[in-house]
């Protein structure tokens, strides 16, 4: 009796319509196959741009460079500023900030001349020319002081008497050698003795 009944409601199934046709399920299936290959393509392109996205923050940003101990080195140039009311001392003031990345720096010469002699990018050298030529052309901010102009005036004046000093004790040697030779007395030298006679 059970049989019959679990045979009749099958039966009553199989006969009922399709809910769908066929080819809605075909249509159905297809939109999801394409949804699929969309996705894969959209996931694909998303890596690409998060990969790409990783590299650039790793690799170049200042930042992402620090982080990893990566240096990309730029090349470094010399170049020997002239100063024209500024001192090399004042200048080396005002570019040291800026004058910092690795082994970029800065040379004072122990000469006097006013000059300075900046190694570094070529970022490094044009702001450090366009800040001493900004300081140079302000009559206010360059100025030497009454004191450092005293101070050199006087080492000046040192050299040039110490040279003089030397000049003189050069032509004192001279004149003191000249004199000792002429005072010097000629002295004959003796005559030979005659050999004593004999007493016979």
């Amino acid at each position: 009796m059970l049989r019959d009944r679990e045979y009749n409601a099958a039966s009553i199934l199989n006969n009922l319509p399709p809910m769908s046709s066929p080819l809605a399920v075909a249509e159905r299936a297809g939109e999801l196959a394409r949804r699929r290959r969309i996705g894969k393509i959209a996931v694909f392109i998303s890596g690409a741009a998060l990969a790409v996205t990783i590299w650039t923050a790793v690799f170049v940003t200042g930042f992402g460079r620090s982080m990893m101990g990566i240096e990309r080195r730029e090349s470094l140039r010399t170049e020997t500023i002239p100063l024209t009311c500024l001192s090399p001392e004042q200048a080396a003031d005002i570019i040291n900030p800026y004058v910092r990345s690795r082994g970029s720096t800065y040379y004072i010469g122990s000469s006097g001349v006013p000059a300075i002699t900046v190694r570094g990018t070529p970022a490094e050298l044009a702001k450090s020319y366009e800040l001493i030529r900004q300081f140079e052309s302000d009559p206010l901010s360059c100025h030497t002081p009454l004191a450092e102009k005293l101070r050199e005036l006087q080492r000046a004046m040192g050299a040039m008497d110490a040279a003089a000093a030397a000049e003189k004790a050069a032509a004192g040697a001279e004149a003191a050698a000249a004199g000792a030779a002429a005072a010097a007395p000629v002295v004959a030298p003796a005559p030979a003795k005659a050999p004593a006679a004999k007493n016979k």
